[in-house]
C-alpha cells in the first residue's frame, strides 16, 4: 500500500468517525408576510419566519443538539429590509429584500434560543418574527413547544405602515401560543401535553411578545432544566414567571391521570378581544 493510500484510508476512517457523532442539519428559514387570524375572526398585519414560501402564523421550530451542526439558511421572501439575530448567541445580520444568508451554527448547551428579527427592534420581532431554537440531547422525552406572544391590534396596524407607538400605553388585547388562542391551541399537536401516566415530557417555552407572562400548571410540578436565569435551574415549582425574550426548558413527569389546565397567571392573558377564556391556556391529557 502506498503512503498516498494510507493517508486516504486514515482520512475516511477519521471522517466517518465525525460523521457517526455529529449530525449535520439543514434548514431553511423564509421570511413570510401575511395576517394573524385571531380567536374572534379578525385579523391584523403579521410576519413570521416559515420553512418555505408560504405564510404561516406559527415560527417554524428547530430541533437539534448539541453534538449536531446547523446549516441554516435564511430567505427574505418580503419587499423591504429585515434582520436576524440569535439572543444570546449571534448578533444581527441585514438581509435585504429578495436576498438570503447561509450560516453554519453548533450549540454547545442544551436549553431554548429565541431567533428573531432585531432589525428596526422591537418592531419586527413585535410583530410576530420571532421563533425557537430548541437543543436538547433527550432521546426519550416527549417534547412539546411554547411560543408565547400577546398582541395590541392597533400597534400591529400602526408598526405595519411604519407609525411610531407608544410602549407605555401598551395594552394588549390578544394573547397566543404558538399564535393560536384557546380553544384553538387545543388544535396544536405540538402545544398541546397528550401523554402517558409516568413518562418524562420536555417542554420548551420562549417569551417573544413585550410583555410578561406566568405560566401555572394546574395538578403538577415541573423541573426546571435550563433557564435565561441559570440561578432558576433546578427549581421545582407550577408557576413560572418568563419575561420579555426569556426561554425556559422544563421536565414534567406526570404521576396521575386526567385532563389539566396550564395558563397564564395573568388572567388578562387568558382573554382574547376581551373574552374569556380565550387566550393562553391549554389542557394536558395524561392517560
Amino acid at each position: 500500500m502506498s503512503k498516498k493510500q494510507h493517508y486516504f484510508i486514515v482520512v475516511l476512517f477519521f471522517l466517518s468517525g465525525l460523521t457517526a457523532q455529529c449530525a449535520v442539519i439543514y434548514q431553511s428559514l423564509y421570511i413570510n408576510r401575511g395576517q394573524l387570524e385571531t380567536v374572534t375572526q379578525t385579523k391584523f398585519p403579521y410576519v413570521a419566519f416559515n420553512s418555505d414560501r408560504t405564510f404561516n402564523a406559527m415560527n417554524t421550530v428547530i430541533n437539534l443538539t448539541t453534538s449536531d451542526q446547523l446549516i441554516l439558511k435564511i430567505i427574505n421572501n418580503d419587499t423591504i429590509v429585515h434582520g436576524f439575530e440569535i439572543a444570546m448567541y449571534a448578533n444581527q445580520t441585514i438581509i435585504a429584500p429578495a436576498d438570503s444568508l447561509i450560516d453554519t451554527l453548533q450549540f454547545n448547551s442544551e436549553g431554548v434560543f429565541i431567533y428573531y428579527d432585531s432589525y428596526q427592534y422591537p418592531k419586527f420581532r413585535y410583530l410576530g418574527e420571532a421563533g425557537m431554537i430548541c437543543v436538547d440531547n433527550s432521546t426519550t422525552a416527549k417534547k412539546f413547544y411554547w411560543n408565547l406572544k400577546e398582541h395590541q391590534t392597533s400597534y400591529n396596524e400602526q408598526l405595519n405602515v411604519n407609525k411610531a407607538v407608544s410602549w407605555s400605553d401598551y395594552s394588549p388585547d390578544f394573547f397566543t401560543i404558538n399564535s393560536f388562542s384557546f380553544p384553538y391551541t387545543m388544535d396544536d399537536t405540538s402545544a398541546v401535553v397528550h401523554v402517558n401516566m409516568g413518562d418524562t415530557v420536555h417542554i420548551f417555552i420562549a417569551n417573544t411578545g413585550q410583555s410578561s407572562h406566568s405560566m401555572h400548571f394546574h395538578g403538577f410540578h415541573c423541573k426546571v432544566l435550563h433557564a435565561t436565569h441559570s440561578e432558576q435551574t433546578g427549581w421545582i415549582k407550577d408557576t413560572f414567571p418568563i419575561n420579555s425574550m426569556e426561554t425556559m426548558l422544563l421536565e414534567l413527569v406526570p404521576d396521575k391521570p386526567g385532563h389539566y389546565s396550564v395558563h397564564d397567571h395573568n388572567l388578562t392573558a387568558i382573554t382574547g378581544g376581551g373574552l374569556h377564556p380565550r387566550g393562553m391556556l391549554v389542557l394536558m391529557a395524561i392517560d
